[in-house]
């Protein structure tokens, strides 16, 4: 019959004999469904099996009752469970591996038996020393290592710094906690994170249009760090292009020549009309570098991954060099700390120029972290993940900065900046000024150093910027492209833009970009990504949601802090906007210029809302305000991706509801989730009752004995050991009939109930999916699973 069970039928089974592993290769379990949905669970199912572990295992499959199996080969339910009564789980044993791999054309998938010690991607030593290595290389970025320490020298030296570390602290730390939170929920990059609040999708099209712009002349940077490099390994310093002359010093005869600055527009930022055998140099040189860096991402994730990992070490290598270096040239860095200007503490031109910093040297607001939240940083608590990394990130850009300051106290020459400077080339021309006046018989190897340091810096953020935008165009939108092709539209059309830029003089398309816009946008969408997710998706929900991934209650400090940053930033762009004055770094800027920045910044704003509008045209409802309102709540796919997650995220929302918390539920396959399982596991053993079916023994109270109609414990093994047992409040049995008769969600759960949230049986309530040693399989394709069990001493029956 199908889906019934006869009671006789039952008893008759009880003591047949299961075949073991390896005797039923033709065993198929044919009437199972399935479902897409469950990908992510295939590629745990597709893990290599280690050692011999199918010689000595006993598994149990547990199937709902709806499921017609037609090769039952043992039961061990008493004889009494009516099927008309409860859902009864069928036990049966599973065949061999063959088996499984036999079933693959009838259960969409091959099932795999995988050990409890089998290494997932995300629980392995080598995943987390990955997940380091790639947070610091992220740290190791040209915003950091690079703009850092030349804004730090033009915008007023250690008052500006200490602004920063403030800002850093007060700004960047609540602001990346609150990426890596959504960016867990999204998992599935910075633009799919928005069907939190789908009104304001636009704010994720403009962070990808600021990132955009950032990935086109951060290469410029790099090229002309390559160019320093290249013609510093075939000639002297200062350049024969650029030297006017010959002096006598005490070591002999040595040229000299004009200033970095000079240099580089008689050379390289020489005009593509006036001599355009520098230009092409320019461009050969970038073709280069775009073409390193379209490799860094060509394998999607797991070239990301490899890139920031190899990318690392040279990079810290090279900062480390520089900075023990740095300390031994016995330079007066007290100067740096002693000279300092404190009034420039109150001055808007600091605070302003910091809040912006903040968000190029961490990276934060371009929507990196929430597209990495999604697989590297899945599985980790994201309060020490954001706290570590901005640790990280403070101290290598103190130490960038400290070399700079220290290089430049070395030097003789007056490095005071003329005006009409380029500000963006401040601190690579001071390097050429310092290798130009030096004379130590080793300075070329230490300026090749650090121009090498930027230009490892600057792959990684460009690896960061790539995978970022590649993810969005191939996720976050409908363009439906492939990666690699998207990988050649993003850099094909950023060497193109970037050869573009440089037809116009003076890096003055560049200076448009990094002081207008790409800065003052990231900070006005920031603001407003902060303000509408606690505004509209709440700080109840919020609270709840980052609850729920990082195990224990959020403190309130961070709810505060959350409120208090757009606030701050707010308030310090308006001073900004009312205080300073129109124009560049050392020069003041055409109208064209700030005209056409603040324009684009101004237009992207009104962008946000306008996209906003057409996406309320595409909300269900009656009336524009219905749709209205719709927009401004979350999407009905709003959530983690992953079926395992999503659900358990569903189930604290549930009991959340009535304000209860169970935190069995954070963060299922990760080391903190294991060691609560086993710290609140109770089950000391399952093992065949004397009389009756297999019963369950579960370690309890006086409080929690459960007694029978006759005042006796129910469900009570008849032998006097355990009778006294259970009458001292060691233990208890509870046979299976009993336990689904007390959990009375067994009876009468609606057809249309997820069957993923049907609950387990009374031991461990929720969090026992994955609390036993035992593999688990569960089908790609439905949305009921199977789970298999190891039947030992230790193990846990469902």
């Amino acid at each position: 019959m199908r889906g019934k069970w006869n009671s006789n039928d039952l008893a008759s089974n009880r003591h047949s004999t299961i075949p073991r592993i390896g005797e039923t290769g033709n065993l198929k379990l044919k009437h199972l469904q399935h479902s897409p949905s469950l990908k992510a669970l295939k590629t745990y199912n597709d893990l290599a099996v280690e050692g011999n572990f199918h010689s000595d295992i006993d598994l149990r499959l547990y199937t709902p009752r709806k499921y017609d199996v037609g090769s039952v080969s043992s039961m061990s339910l008493n004889s009494d469970v009516k099927s008309n009564d409860h859902n009864v789980y069928e036990c049966i044993r599973s065949g061999a591996a063959s088996a499984a791999s036999a079933n693959t054309s009838e259960m969409g998938s091959t099932l795999k038996l995988v050990p409890s010690k089998a290494r997932e991607s995300c629980q392995t030593v080598l995943y987390y020393i990955s997940t380091a290595l790639c947070t610091v290389s992220m740290a190791l970025g040209l915003g950091n290592l690079y703009r850092l320490p030349q804004t730090t020298m033009i915008r007023g030296g250690l008052p500006f710094l200490i602004a920063h570390l403030i800002l850093t602290i007060f700004i960047g730390l609540p602001l990346l906690f609150l990426e890596l939170g959504i960016g867990q929920m999204a998992q599935e990059g910075f633009i799919k994170s928005w069907r939190i609040i789908p009104f304001f999708r636009g704010i994720g099209y403009v962070k990808f249009l600021a990132g955009y712009m950032l990935s086109i002349y951060y290469p410029l940077y790099m090229s002309i760090s390559l160019y320093y490099v290249i013609w510093i390994w075939k000639g002297s310093i200062p350049f024969q292009e650029c030297s006017t002359g010959v002096k006598i010093t005490e070591a002999g005869y040595s040229h000299y020549g004009k200033t970095g600055q000079e240099c580089l527009r008689s050379t390289f930022l020489k005009s593509a009309f006036e001599d355009p055998s520098w230009y092409g140099i320019f461009v050969a040189i970038l073709l280069v570098i775009w073409t390193l860096s379209a490799f860094l991402t060509i394998g999607k994730t797991k070239s990301y991954v490899r890139s920031l990992t190899l990318l690392c070490f040279p990079t810290l290598a090279c900062h480390v060099a520089l900075f023990v270096k740095s300390m031994l040239l016995q330079t007066d860095l007290v100067k740096f700390f002693t000279d300092a200007d404190w009034n420039y503490l109150t001055s808007a031109n600091v605070w302003y120029y910091a809040s912006i910093q903040i968000f190029f040297s961490s990276t934060v607001g371009f929507g990196s972290f929430v597209t990495n939240a999604g697989f590297l940083y899945n599985k980790v608590n994201p309060f020490w993940t954001a706290l570590g990394y901005c640790g990280i990130n403070v101290l290598f850009g103190l130490g960038s900065t400290i070399v700079s300051q220290s290089l430049s106290n070395h030097a003789s020459a007056n490095f005071s900046s003329n005006r009409g400077d380029i500000g963006e080339l401040f601190l690579v021309s001071l390097v050429y000024d310092i290798g130009s006046t030096r004379t130590d018989s080793d300075k070329k190897i230490w300026i090749i150093l650090i121009f090498a340091l930027f230009i490892l810096s600057g792959f990684i953020s460009m690896a960061t910027l790539t995978y970022t935008l590649l993810k969005a165009i191939t996720v976050g939108t409908k363009a439906r492209l492939k990666w690699w092709q998207a990988s050649i539209i993003l850099c094909v059309s950023g060497f193109v833009f970037g050869c573009a830029v440089l037809l116009v003089t003076d890096f003055d398309v560049v200076h448009l970009l990094d002081h207008y816009i790409v800065g003052n946008l990231i900070l006005i969408t920031s603001i407003l990504e902060v303000l509408t997710i606690l505004a509209f998706y709440g700080v109840e929900r919020i609270k709840s949601d980052f609850e729920f991934m990082l195990g224990h209650i959020l403190s309130k400090i961070w709810l505060v802090l959350w409120w208090l940053a757009p606030i701050i930033l707010t308030l310090i762009f308006a001073w900004g906007m009312i205080v300073l004055p129109l124009e560049g770094v050392f020069k003041d800027d055409p109208p064209w210029l700030y005209g056409v920045g603040w324009g684009v910044v101004l237009t992207s704003s009104l962008l946000i809302f306008i996209i906003g509008l057409f996406v309320v045209t595409k909300h269900d409802g009656y009336t524009f305000i219905e749709r209205f309102k719709s927009s401004l709540k979350p999407s009905n796919n709003w959530g983690p991706k992953d079926p395992i997650s999503r659900h358990n995220w569903i189930q604290w929302n549930t009991k959340a509801k009535s304000g209860e918390r169970d935190f069995t539920l954070k963060r299922k396959g990760t080391k903190d989730y294991t060691k609560s399982i086993k710290k609140n596991k109770k089950i000391l053993t399952a093992t065949n009752s004397p009389q009756g079916p297999r019963g369950m023994y579960k370690e309890t109270s006086d409080k929690d004995t459960v007694y029978n109609n006759n005042n006796e414990l129910r469900g009570a093994p008849k032998s006097n050991n355990h009778k006294n047992d259970a009458e001292n409040g060691k233990f208890h049995l509870i046979s299976l009939t009993d336990t689904l008769n007390h959990n009375h969600q067994y009876k009468e759960r609606p057809q249309t109930q997820n069957p993923l949230a049907r609950r387990e049986i009374v031991l461990d309530e929720y969090g026992t999916f994955r609390n036993g040693k035992g593999p688990y399989v569960i089908p790609t394709d439905t949305p009921d699973h199977v789970c298999f069990r190891k039947i030992s001493e230790d193990a846990t029956e469902l």
